[in-house]
């Protein structure tokens, strides 16, 4: 005959299990589960704090926003600072870590004016506006001293344009890898002088990253960044799995074994059926974007020691998935509707489910 154990014995386990320290270890480090923050979130009209508390309740720890110099600094000394005010803030509420994206060129000091994605003429004058950010977001930001109800949560994270390997990011230059090791070293440099705790995490690279990867590291962008960005974009998870990879041994061979890599842009297009594909196998319906996410996570954490991966950022969090010839534009976890109300899709299941089981 079983024995039963006594009451007091039951009453003593559920309490042990009910205790945070019973909770199963999470196999991803914190901050990994991303999203970016653009497109449908950048209309006043939409209540960011809300879709911050819809992210926080989701998984998300962290997001990646453009911070876009030509808007902020559109004249010399003058700055707009309320569309990123509005981020900081919405962020802060729902203490979601943020990844600070610094791109385009404001007209006054681009090698091509008018051109806002035409890198700077002077790397020294994008080095100022990064630390004109810092003094700002950073640990000792005004922003903050100024808006004392929010949670204090500084920027320790910026990150160096984006996808200067593609020409329409990056404009009239003729070696991009020797023009972006200009920028990235000046960044680099003014980062960490003000602030000694923050992290330059390099452009994202897109396409054949591995190969564009190595060209940047005999530019001499080493020594210059403290995180590597990759955005493998591929038909199948596991084709994404096998650039970062490619990336990886990139790095290990120049000596940057024990940096990390983040995915600052990972997604799946959901327009199949809806235009031309942007690229083949790429574009799915709602249910394979779905379908995908959970893929591709699976296999990324599973792999993610070997790989050093610390974060991953999916592109992105709400988009209007019509009328629109951008696969991008179909890529959200959630969708606006014709009326404005913003509804998930079925990637959101699936991202909350990963979140969930691994974070």
């Amino acid at each position: 005959m079983r024995r039963v154990a006594p009451l007091a014995a039951l009453l003593a386990a559920l309490l042990v299990l009910a205790a945070p320290g019973a909770a199963a270890a999470r196999t991803t480090p914190r901050g990994f589960f991303g999203v970016m923050v653009n497109g449908v979130l950048d209309a006043p009209s939409v209540d960011l704090g809300a879709e911050s508390a819809t992210m926080r309740r989701s998984g998300v720890e962290s997001e990646r926003f453009e911070i876009a110099w030509d808007l902020v600094e559109p004249r010399q000394g003058q700055f707009d600072w309320r569309a990123t005010d509005r981020k900081f803030a919405a962020a802060a509420r729902s203490r979601i870590d943020v990844l600070g994206l610094v791109v385009r060129t404001p007209a006054w000091a681009a090698t091509i004016p008018g051109q806002p994605f035409a890198p700077p003429r002077d790397p020294a004058t994008y080095a100022a506006f990064l630390r004109t950010l810092i003094a700002r977001y950073g640990p000792r930001g005004s922003f903050w001293t100024a808006n004392p109800s929010l949670p204090r949560d500084p920027v320790r994270h910026w990150q160096i344009w984006n996808e200067p390997n593609i020409a329409i990011n990056f404009l009239g230059v003729r070696s991009w890898p020797a023009t972006y090791a200009r920028l990235l070293r000046s960044a680099y440099r003014a980062v960490h002088g003000a602030d000694r705790g923050a992290r330059v995490v390099m452009a994202g690279l897109a396409n054949f990253s591995w190969r564009d990867l190595t060209r940047a590291y005999r530019a001499g962008v080493g020594g210059s960044f403290d995180v590597a960005a990759v955005h493998p974009f591929s038909g199948r998870p596991s084709n994404s799995v096998r650039i970062t990879r490619l990336n990886r041994d990139v790095m290990n061979r120049n000596g940057d074994g024990r940096k990390p890599i983040w995915l600052t842009e990972l997604t799946w297009s959901s327009a199949k059926g809806k235009k031309t594909p942007l690229t083949q196998n790429w574009e799915t319906t709602e249910a394979g974007q779905a379908q995908r996410l959970r893929q591709s996570y699976t296999l990324y954490v599973r792999a993610r020691r070997s790989l050093r991966l610390g974060r991953i950022f999916w592109y992105t969090w709400a988009t209007v998935d019509r009328a629109s010839k951008n696969s991008f534009d179909y890529s959200g976890l959630r969708t606006r509707l014709p009326g404005g109300r913003l509804v998930d899709k079925p990637a959101m299941a699936a991202f909350r489910a990963m979140t969930k089981r691994f974070g």
